[in-house]
């Protein structure tokens, strides 16, 4: 599952709205607009820094890993991703 579809499955499932999930992250010092969460949601835009990602992952309650290496796998260069699995 890639890093939106995780983000949006975790939102529809805790039945939380947009703007909660930013309240919530701005309990935690991050300040993320609900219009930035949609486009994060529906893949309109990269995604979110780690630190972000921590948090949202524990707001909805998603595996950390699992989304975190989502976020990365679509953040980092596939060629990098390339000379990584071959130093491996």
């Amino acid at each position: 599952m890639n890093y939106a579809s995780m983000l949006k499955s975790g939102i529809e499932r805790n039945k939380i709205s947009l703007m909660q999930v930013s309240f919530r992250l701005a309990k935690k010092d991050l300040c993320i607009d609900k219009a930035v969460l949609s486009k994060l949601q529906n893949g309109k835009l990269p995604p979110a820094k780690d630190e972000v990602n921590i948090a949202l992952a524990e707001i909805l309650g998603l595996d950390a890993i699992r989304f975190r290496l989502a976020a990365v796998r679509e953040t980092i260069p596939e060629e990098l991703i390339k000379l990584i699995k071959e130093a491996g």
